[in-house]
């Protein structure tokens, strides 16, 4: 999935010029006739009285769009030619989540560039989009873990591995695993649980929503979808950003038309690249195997629940060990035997709770089967499967704007 593309359009030539040393570029044109919003990095106080403004720049501002906001600046003023430039998830833009998405760079660059010339229209004509290059794009595959619990367990297994060049980033968070120096001219990698983050950026837009946002509304709309919101869970999320240097040492070009080209002719370009640039992640797991479950998370899960708390609100490690010790007799000799073992309302009152402290009964009944799978090669357990990136009701969006590239 393309999951975030940044594209820089560059002014055209009537519209700037250099000083007689070559330095600078200045765009010939009133600043304020564009109506960007400007900020001064130097105001002083005048003989008279007045204020004045100098060395004005353009700080990043979120242009509005129908879901999530598009990022845009204008680069004037500088020793490089000017030039604007606007970032954002396409996913996002065209759907309102970004989930699971499209691989196809032109309907995302076509929705960015029309809401530029809806928010901007004198500052859009001005520029000089067959020469606009992209800096970075964003691309993201998933595996799929059985449930949360593995999720977590694997993104903390990866907090140890790197390999080669690719080496762990310090930057590190609860629910996310970095690779690469965030200052690297060629390519970072994360992986996350998208769960987490889209319950994280879900609570977020309903805040925005009850103050009157109506983009936010939208999103909420989208992002209530349970099936949607089913999705996520279990989602482990690789995510490697591709940028400029590291596309062009890899035989792709980066002016924005040029690579939608290579792209119609190349339809797994953004898999084949994912490919290359994971590869030594991937590598590095080769041959290390991970044990799924083991009793100190199970006794973890049970002493969590409620179901053993007394009223008094304590622990009852008498429950505590009646639950374990019904978990690995369900482990060691299976669901149905035990059964047949119990009385049938001790039985079910066991499982009941069982279920109570996360465990539920489709996991117990096939728990002792998956006793002998239980210790995996890491590389099958977050296998990526290509052909499952998206539901089966996934409909893949078509951009708005209509702008025809030949």
């Amino acid at each position: 999935m393309l999951d975030h593309i940044c594209i820089n359009a560059p002014f055209e030539s009537s519209f700037f010029s250099v000083d007689s040393e070559g330095r600078y570029f200045f765009v010939d044109v009133d600043l304020h006739s564009i109506e960007i919003p400007l900020a001064s990095r130097s105001v002083h106080k005048n003989d008279d009285g007045s204020i004045s403004a100098a060395a004005l720049f353009h700080p990043y501002e979120s242009v509005p769009t129908h879901y999530t906001g598009m990022a845009m600046k204008v680069f004037f003023d500088t020793s490089y030619e000017p030039y604007v430039q606007i970032k954002a998830s396409p996913a996002k833009l065209l759907q309102g989540h970004n989930v699971f998405g499209s691989d196809n760079i032109e309907q995302g660059a076509m929705e960015m560039i029309g809401f530029l010339h809806e928010a901007y229209p004198v500052l859009a004509r001005m520029l000089d989009w067959p020469r606009a290059w992209v800096s970075h794009i964003d691309v993201t595959y998933s595996a799929r873990l059985k449930d949360q619990s593995t999720a977590k367990k694997v993104l903390d297994f990866l907090s140890n591995v790197s390999n080669g060049q690719t080496r762990l980033s310090n930057k590190r968070f609860d629910s996310s695993v970095y690779w690469g120096g965030q200052t690297s001219r060629l390519v970072n990698h994360k992986c996350y649980m998208k769960h987490d983050e889209f319950i994280a950026q879900f609570e977020e837009y309903k805040m925005l929503a009850k103050k009157n946002d109506k983009s936010a509304q939208r999103v909420v709309d989208v992002m209530s979808n349970q099936d949607l919101i089913n999705w996520t869970v279990g989602l482990l999320r690789f995510e490697s950003r591709l940028k400029k240097r590291w596309l062009e040492r890899n035989g792709i070009p980066t002016n924005l038309f040029d690579l939608i080209k290579f792209q119609r002719s190349n339809p797994n370009l953004l898999q084949t690249l994912w490919n290359k640039a994971t590869h030594s992640i991937f590598e590095a797991l080769r041959g290390q195997t991970m044990k799924l479950t083991d009793d100190t998370s199970v006794l973890e899960a049970i002493e969590r629940s409620e179901v053993v708390m007394t009223k008094s609100g304590k622990v009852s490690q008498t429950k505590v060990r009646n639950l374990f010790a019904m978990f690995c007799l369900i482990r060691e000799k299976g669901f149905d035997e035990i059964k047949n073992n119990y009385g049938k309302s001790q039985f079910y009152n066991l499982i009941s709770q069982l279920c109570e402290c996360g465990f539920s009964k489709a996991y117990l009944q096939n728990l002792h089967d998956e006793k002998a799978s239980n210790i995996i090669p890491f590389v099958k357990l977050v296998e990526i499967d290509f052909n499952q990136q998206l539901p089966d009701w996934y409909e893949e969006p078509v951009s708005q704007f209509n702008y025809q590239i030949a």
